[in-house]
């Protein structure tokens, strides 16, 4: 019989560009699917240790990137600058379950994922955050997550501080809307 290896399921990503989500796929064999479309990608080492070229459907885009905090980066493409933020599955899940609907203003509260102990928070009241800002540290299953605000906004109160366990669905932090907004 011979010996058949099963490939590694496709990598899935949300990457979070100029405020919009696009869901990134990218295969074993260099296939990549940006938004449900497929291009051959990949990418080699042009001028270290931040210069890139990126070969796309066999065309060659020069690239510079550096990376800020963990999973931020920082992309120049053709002169223009793009911050770019990649969660794996597991982020981008904790990071839609962390939210929840707010008033009719449309702002969100901070909600816990998971059970967990409160590690850090990151913020003050009345401070203003913008989108994707670590607002607080929840430390679960021995990880530590990071949950981040989904929308600029002002820290209206804080309901937990460092130590705190918390429970699933708990309200962290509530926002309002940003003065002259």
């Amino acid at each position: 019989m011979a010996d058949a290896t099963v490939p590694a399921p496709p990598a899935r990503y949300k990457a979070l560009l100029n405020g919009k989500a696009h869901e990134v796929i990218v295969a074993e064999n260099g296939d990549v699917t940006v938004d449900g479309r497929v291009c051959r990608a990949s990418l080699a080492i042009a001028s270290p240790p931040t210069g890139y070229s990126l070969l796309l459907d066999g065309v060659s885009v020069p690239l510079l990137a550096r990376a800020g905090a963990p999973g931020e980066w920082e992309v120049a493409i053709d002169g223009r600058t793009h911050a770019i933020e990649v969660l794996d599955e597991r982020q981008a899940k904790i990071r839609e379950l962390s939210v929840v609907s707010g008033e009719a203003a449309g702002i969100s509260a901070l909600k816990a994922p998971m059970p967990g102990l409160v590690v850090q928070v990151a913020v003050e009241e009345g401070e203003v955050v913008q989108a994707g800002a670590t607002v607080v540290i929840v430390e679960a299953m021995k990880m530590e997550n990071e949950l981040r605000a989904a929308a600029s906004a002002k820290v209206a109160r804080i309901l937990v501080g460092p130590g705190d366990a918390v429970n699933k669905a708990q309200i962290l932090v509530e926002f309002s809307e940003v003065d002259g907004v």
